[in-house]
């Protein structure tokens, strides 16, 4: 189908490739996935490997086609909002469960993959790169490995031919060996010693992996890591602003005699623990019902989004932040409601208030 989809700042005729298994019905969620295309491809050509697979486990595809492919995944907003909007489309018209949305992606897909989970952690039970991998730069803002700790919490299958472009086989590396260092469990990367922009998907249990994953929707501690504007949220905890002087979506790190006496690859890692250091952090803890305890880097001020279980009516939150118990007025509003409701569709978490913290 074509149909139109938001890009952040208006909309595009999109061409939008869906599979719906035999066994889907109405009454019923069902899992879905969320694929992307390689550079020069389609969401078609995407689709069709997964099919098999979707028909074992009864699970929704959906695979856009980005008609600005040609060039690689360029880890732009316009690109993220047409994903997302095309995952929207679907769970509009089916009966999405939404604790069981999966995305996944060969080569540009692959990056897609990685930039969608690192910049919207809550948005999927688990993820699939192949041949993709996060980015590392000093010169734009396209270095999306500073936002790591967002999903150390999420499984991530990875499969990558390690004879690949060296950079990208770098990348993936050092993400992972940041995660283990961040404690996830669930992240595991499949190399292929002799492949190099291949994989081979026949070495994956898929209806294990698929049925061992799903998604907390109300996560008892939340951490969110960013620095863009408008891509500061995860669950129920968002930064709503940042210090300017501290947090640069294009950092300054200048070149050390120490830096220039690294090889290569040292310089990259340096670079992302720079990068890592000039982004906002914000971790949040709930207690009990209206009592959370926050720590912060970088950031002025945040909110919480609480459903009425995460706070007790009638009552003030308490929220134990820079060394100091506040107070808080919980701020009902249906406005809170409408919007995460029609921005995701998310039947599991409805929050109806706000808490404003400075």
């Amino acid at each position: 189908v074509t149909v139109p989809l938001w890009t952040g700042d208006g909309t595009e005729q999109a061409e939008l490739h869906l599979y719906v298994p035999e066994a889907y019905a109405s009454n019923r969620p069902s899992p879905l996935l969320l694929i992307g295309h390689g550079t020069g491809g389609d969401g078609s050509r995407a689709l069709s490997r997964w099919i098999r697979i979707a028909e074992q486990e009864g699970m929704l595809l959906v695979a856009p086609t980005d008609r600005d492919a040609e060039q690689g995944w360029a880890f732009s907003l316009r690109e993220r909002q047409l994903a997302l909007s095309a995952l929207r489309y679907a769970r509009r018209r089916f009966n999405v469960d939404e604790n069981r949305i999966y995305c996944a992606g060969v080569s540009r897909g692959g990056h897609m993959a990685w930039d969608l989970a690192l910049r919207h952690p809550d948005r999927f039970a688990a993820i699939v790169p192949m041949i993709g991998g996060p980015r590392i730069v000093r010169a734009n803002g396209q270095n999306n490995l500073r936002y790591l700790e967002n999903i150390a919490h999420l499984p991530i299958l990875d499969l990558q031919g390690a004879k690949d472009d060296k950079y990208l086989v770098a990348n993936v590396r050092l993400a992972f060996r940041k995660l283990a260092a961040l404690g996830s469990t669930q992240a595991e990367l499949i190399e292929f010693p002799e492949l190099k922009h291949a994989f081979d998907m026949s070495e994956v249990d898929w209806r294990e992996f698929f049925g061992a994953h799903t998604r907390d929707g109300i996560p008892g501690r939340v951490v969110r890591l960013a620095a863009e504007p408008g891509e500061a949220g995860s669950f129920w905890v968002e930064i709503t602003e940042s210090d300017p002087a501290r947090v640069k979506i294009v950092p300054n790190i200048p070149s050390t005699r120490r830096f220039e006496s690294m090889d290569e690859m040292d310089q990259r890692e340096y670079v992302s623990d720079e990068v890592e250091k000039r982004t906002a952090r914000l971790a949040v803890t709930m207690l009990a019902p209206g009592q959370f305890v926050a720590e912060a880097r970088h950031v002025r001020r945040f909110r919480l989004l609480l459903t009425p279980e995460m706070y007790e009516e009638g009552k003030s939150a308490r929220v134990r932040y820079k060394g100091r118990q506040r107070s808080v007025r919980v701020r009902r509003d249906k406005n809170v409601l409408l919007q995460h409701f029609v921005e995701r569709f998310d039947r599991t978490f409805l929050p109806v208030a706000e808490v404003r913290v400075r």
